[in-house]
């Protein structure tokens, strides 16, 4: 048995039955979180100094296409969702081989890793055949991180006598060969779900198909919306699914920012989730990201990272926009209502903003009793920010741990992250050898130079592509 014991240190536990601490321990047995306390003894285990430190449970980055991390920097200047699919899904997709879709997806999540979070949601809409499908499994699995390999299909472009995409049902034989194969368990570090089209991007027959296949499976199903009336490929997809009864906690909607008012009653009393990548739709929606929305109907958001072409990836960045982002939204609305300045605690907190970025993933793929929270019976998946330096010294002791987090800290600031008891990064350094790292950035950089050329692409000027129907995000 191997056991680590973080001793005096600043506890978010985010969980109210354990509370959170100015100074306490964590015991952590193999990959088990055993116990949480003051004055806690264990013989024989490691010691780590927690004073000067803030512990956290580890980041749920709940909607990323890590793939797509070889073509980081290339999205400045891009229009909305119009020049994201003409650049990538009609172009730089097509030029992926089984390696580049591996890399993408080992260094992506080395880099999550490095930034705070232990556990992503794969959404993987590069996977052509079962090749790459293994090829994107494989990079998952060797980081060591975390995942929910949320496995898609491609969106090229449309070719005469070809079936769109948007009328394809999901190939039921990949999901066998996985769900009876190597992500046969929900136990392990990587673990499987549905990407799907849904009724947004698809036709609804595919998106029943579609769902009905997962639960066949028992999986939880993923599906981007668009939102927007006039834009869907079926108008009426989520009443009708509704009605069919085909929603519930086993669906999760990727974005949902432009569902109406009916609409969102609909698809939260079905008890479907939500996951907003509020950095995506600051960027590119005409509509506030869903994070206060689903508050006043007594959900919980869960937040995604989204798109490394257009911005880094890093969860502690999407955390503090999405406080910042709803603080300004409870502020306007305030003002039109004539109550402002706020006479008591506004509705949005720092903490709140933790909760949406660990227990909010951790809930939408069903992976709350497990991991989320720094809960005694649930796995060890931990971060550690260092307080003691120039961003944050010398604002603990005596400060806010929740707003020390969320205002302040930095990936820089990050010392140790723990998955499964394990540390994948130690005294701030990722513990991969530092030459194999190495390795991993020439294979990346050779990868995104081979599909620039082999795209003809270049980042300016910007393709611009037309507004078809089907483009999402």
């Amino acid at each position: 048995m191997t056991r680590i014991l973080i001793k005096n240190t600043c506890i978010l536990s985010m969980d109210p039955a354990v509370g959170d601490f100015d100074d306490a321990d964590i015991l952590i047995e193999d990959d088990w979180i055993v116990a949480v306390g003051p004055n806690l003894q264990a013989d024989s285990a490691e010691i780590i100094d927690g004073k000067g430190r803030i512990v956290i449970p580890g980041l749920v980055n709940a909607h990323i296409h890590t793939w797509e991390f070889q073509l980081r920097g290339i999205g400045s200047d891009w229009v909305s969702s119009r020049d994201y699919h003409a650049n990538m899904h009609k172009n730089l997709a097509t030029r992926y081989e089984d390696e580049d879709v591996y890399i993408g997806n080992l260094v992506g999540s080395l880099n999550q890793l490095r930034n705070g979070t232990t556990t992503i949601v794969d959404w993987c809409h590069i996977t052509r055949d079962a090749s790459m499908t293994d090829a994107a499994i494989d990079g998952l699995e060797e980081s060591g991180i975390r995942a929910v390999f949320a496995r898609g299909t491609v969106k090229p472009p449309e070719r005469p006598g070809e079936v769109p995409y948007h009328k394809k049902p999901f190939p039921r034989e990949e999901i066998h060969r996985l769900r009876t194969g190597r992500l046969s368990s929900d136990d392990g570090l990587v673990t499987l779900a549905m990407a799907i089209l849904g009724p947004d991007w698809g036709e609804y027959d595919v998106a029943a198909h579609d769902i009905r296949l997962a639960r066949e499976y028992g999986l939880i199903n993923s599906a981007h919306t668009y939102g927007r009336k006039g834009k869907r490929v079926v108008e009426d997809g989520y009443p009708r699914l509704a009605k069919e009864g085909l929603l519930g906690p086993d669906h999760n909607i990727g974005h949902g920012n432009c569902f109406d008012d009916e609409e969102l009653k609909i698809v939260l009393d079905a008890g479907c989730t939500i996951t907003a990548t509020n950095l995506t739709e600051m960027l590119n929606y005409e509509q506030p990201a869903m994070l206060g929305r689903l508050v006043k109907h007594g959900a919980v958001p869960s937040l995604g990272t989204d798109c490394d072409p257009y911005f880094n990836s890093s969860m502690l960045a999407v955390t503090r926009h999405a406080f910042l982002h709803q603080r300004e939204l409870d502020n306007r609305s305030l003002w039109h209502e004539g109550s402002w300045p706020a006479k008591t605690q506004h509705s949005t907190l720092t903490r709140d903003a933790i909760y949406w970025a660990t227990m909010g993933g951790a809930k939408a793929f069903g992976l709350d009793r497990k991991i989320g929270s720094i809960t005694p019976g649930k796995q060890a998946d931990l971060v550690m920010f260092d307080c003691r330096g120039m961003n944050i010294f010398p604002a603990l002791p005596g400060g806010n741990p929740a707003h020390i987090v969320v205002m302040y800290a930095e990936t820089s600031d990050i010392e140790n992250v723990i998955v499964a008891g394990r540390f994948a990064k130690r005294d701030g350094q990722l513990t991969l050898d530092p030459s194999r790292l190495q390795q991993l950035q020439d294979e990346l950089l050779e990868s995104r130079m081979r599909m620039f050329s082999a795209g003809n692409f270049k980042a300016s000027p910007v393709e611009r592509g037309p507004q078809p129907q089907e483009f999402f995000l």
